[in-house]
């Protein structure tokens, strides 16, 4: 081993290569023994500490990870409850990750759950509908996550076209964006402003087909035995303000008159858990504190109705630990 100043070069097609220049001070070889264990013993300590953060998020990668689990849950149905988030990248991006939202729950005294962050991209009520009816006949709350963006979709023709690529290797990652890619405040009112221009016409002519969607939906969930629930997905209210109000007005509506209609919860606490602007990467995607902040409301939701199901004798877990957040 050599000690000498960094001079990488970049080989095309390869990794980076370190030349040792001339004049270079050769280690004895029992400082360079020290040095390597030194290194490895650095990098392992590396890998314990990013664990799953050192995972990439692929495009299709949250689709493959409703159908895999899902394909999982059937080969072998759980013995305790489900509990499902479905919605599109909002709700991909609300939780910090699976384990910790199912130890918190428990934590929170609901018990020993299987939660799920369904969330995938632009899924539609349609797509909801489809992964509803392929979940196991087990005892499960569905979380259906409601936005604006829920609206505009045009109902698919299959599941998911990315739900049929590979999976590719690797931990999965649910998180597209993180702490440091936020927009400027800026950037994010200019992005309200395009979804008026854009998006709001399609909510329009979309708004009434998608609503009766939603109601399918219920209906599926109930078929099944399972307990919908609606509940507001994320949102950057300090830049949208009143931008959005007939499209948010008109959805509220049409969604409180489902749930009064089919007798099920609707949760709206997104202006009460304190998000800030610099919480979301845009308008409608959490980033680390702001996913914090969603998911610990989120989990009391969850076990309120667990107990009003009674579904928290189906399972039992200790709680005795602290969970963070």
């Amino acid at each position: 081993m050599t000690s000498c100043g960094d001079r990488t070069s970049w080989r095309k097609g390869g990794p980076p290569v370190r030349p040792a220049p001339r004049g270079c001070r050769r280690l004895p070889a029992r400082s360079a023994a020290r040095v390597t264990v030194a290194l490895l013993a650095a990098l392992a300590v590396a890998l314990l500490v990013a664990g799953p953060a050192a995972a990439l998020y692929r495009s299709g990668d949250d689709w493959r990870h409703v159908e895999a689990t899902l394909e999982g849950l059937n080969r072998r149905p759980p013995g305790t409850p489900i509990v499902y988030l479905l919605g599109g990248s909002a709700a991909r991006e609300s939780i910090t990750n699976e384990p910790n939202w199912r130890s918190q729950i428990a934590a929170l005294g609901g018990g020993r759950v299987r939660a799920y962050n369904f969330g995938s991209s632009s899924q539609a009520f349609k797509h909801s509908i489809k992964i509803v009816r392929a979940a196991p006949d087990v005892p499960s709350i569905v979380l259906i996550g409601l936005n604006v963006g829920r609206y505009t979709s045009i109902p698919p023709r299959t599941l998911a076209p990315e739900a049929r690529a590979s999976r590719a290797a690797g931990t999965y990652d649910a998180h597209r964006f993180h702490s440091g890619d936020q927009l400027s405040d800026a950037a994010k009112r200019a992005l309200v402003s395009r979804w008026m221009r854009v998006k709001y016409p399609r909510f329009r002519s979309r708004y009434a087909g998608n609503a009766a969607t939603l109601r399918e939906l219920i209906v599926v969930c109930q078929e099944k035995g399972f307990y919908p629930v609606l509940v507001e997905l994320p949102l950057n209210l300090r830049i949208v303000g009143h931008s959005w109000d007939r499209a948010r007005t008109r959805y509220h509506r049409g969604a409180r008159a489902a749930a009064k209609a089919y007798g099920i919860p609707y949760a709206d606490f997104i202006a009460h858990i304190g998000l800030r602007s610099s919480d979301f990467v845009d308008v409608s995607h959490l980033v680390e504190p702001g996913r914090v902040k969603y998911q610990r409301r989120l989990s009391r939701l969850v076990v309120a109705k667990l107990k009003q199901y009674g579904l928290t004798g189906r399972g039992t877990a200790s709680a005795a630990a602290a969970v963070s957040p």
